[in-house]
């Protein structure tokens, strides 16, 4: 005698829900495996389960895909998480680095954080050909290493690690590309590092884009050291500073999170005042709509959790 049990058909409960799970797949909406990583069972009991086969009492396995179909139409319903936002900023930002791709030129692009920078910087990649970005810290600001990410960048996995050399290769991989060197956190980098990539972007004619805080400018204009950076800056032909997040970056990324109550944007704008800026006021949507339960995000929410971000 088999020892197969199997749902009651009359269940409504059972029935609908292995109903609605096999629905999903013949509309190609999932797999079964991925069905089963995330109820954290195996491949095969989901198998058994859809095809009546599951060789015990199926109840607690069947409320498993019970609960995973709710989370699912809670994810479907929550707000999303829209990715890049095209603010007025990032408009600026990507004209710019438009110009210095074109025409090969040096453009300086520098303010405070959270402004939206990097994420414009890598949308501008996404949409381009030959524009590579390479960002730089504390340990990848010597000459060699910052020469070296952009070799990695480039695809010059076995790329010389001594200076001559590796700035030799560079040179014969960027030739003839017309591309776009794009250097983030550039206030990292130090003067003979900023003249070899002027330089380098000379040679072999493309544009190079310099992204960072105000002190990437500021090391170029002021102080002891100006008359060593006069050369480069001579070169920049286009300086953009970002000083605030602008009101309509606020407005756009509501936008994009379906955010239009007075009250909400009031808050949004006030948090993007602070320090961190869209930054900031991203962060805090993404954890309001943890908090959210699939509830629109309202004032309320969004204060709760800025107020967690704070440590409040």
């Amino acid at each position: 005698m088999s020892n197969v049990v199997t749902l009651d058909q009359n269940s409504n409960t059972g029935s609908d829900v292995l109903a609605r799970v096999k629905a999903l797949l013949e509309q190609s909406t999932v797999t079964q495996a991925q069905i089963a990583k995330e109820i954290g069972v195996s491949g095969s009991t989901v198998n058994q389960l859809l095809n009546g086969n599951y060789k015990a009492d199926p109840t607690a396995m069947v409320q498993k895909l019970a609960n995973w179909l709710t989370a699912r139409d809670q994810r479907a319903d929550a707000p999303r998480d829209p990715g890049f936002v095209m603010t007025e900023t990032a408009k600026q930002i990507m004209a710019d680095m438009g110009y210095a791709l074109t025409t090969q030129s040096i453009v300086i692009i520098h303010g405070i954080s959270g402004v939206g920078k990097t994420t414009a910087l890598r949308e501008f990649q996404r949409n381009n050909n030959n524009v590579w970005v390479i960002t730089t810290s504390p340990s990848r600001a010597t000459m060699t290493e910052c020469l070296y990410e952009l070799a990695m960048e480039l695809g010059l996995e076995n790329a010389p690690r001594l200076r001559g050399p590796l700035a030799r290769a560079l040179r014969r991989r960027l030739r003839n590309t017309k591309g776009l060197i794009v250097v983030d956190e550039a206030d990292h980098v130090d003067r003979p590092t900023l003249e070899e990539l002027r330089i380098l972007a000379e040679e072999v004619e493309v544009g190079l884009v310099l992204v960072g805080n105000s002190r990437v400018y500021t090391q170029l204009t002021g102080g002891p050291r100006s008359e060593d950076f006069a050369r480069l800056f001579s070169r920049i032909a286009m300086k953009r500073a970002l000083t605030k997040a602008k009101k309509a970056d606020v407005l756009a990324f509501a936008s994009a999170w379906n955010i239009t109550g007075a009250a909400e944007l009031d808050l949004l704008l006030r948090i993007s005042e602070r320090p961190g800026a869209l930054r900031l006021v991203s962060k805090n949507l993404k954890l309001a709509v943890m908090y959210s339960g699939g509830e629109p995000l309202t004032e309320q929410i969004l204060l709760h959790t800025f107020n967690k971000l704070e440590g409040e």
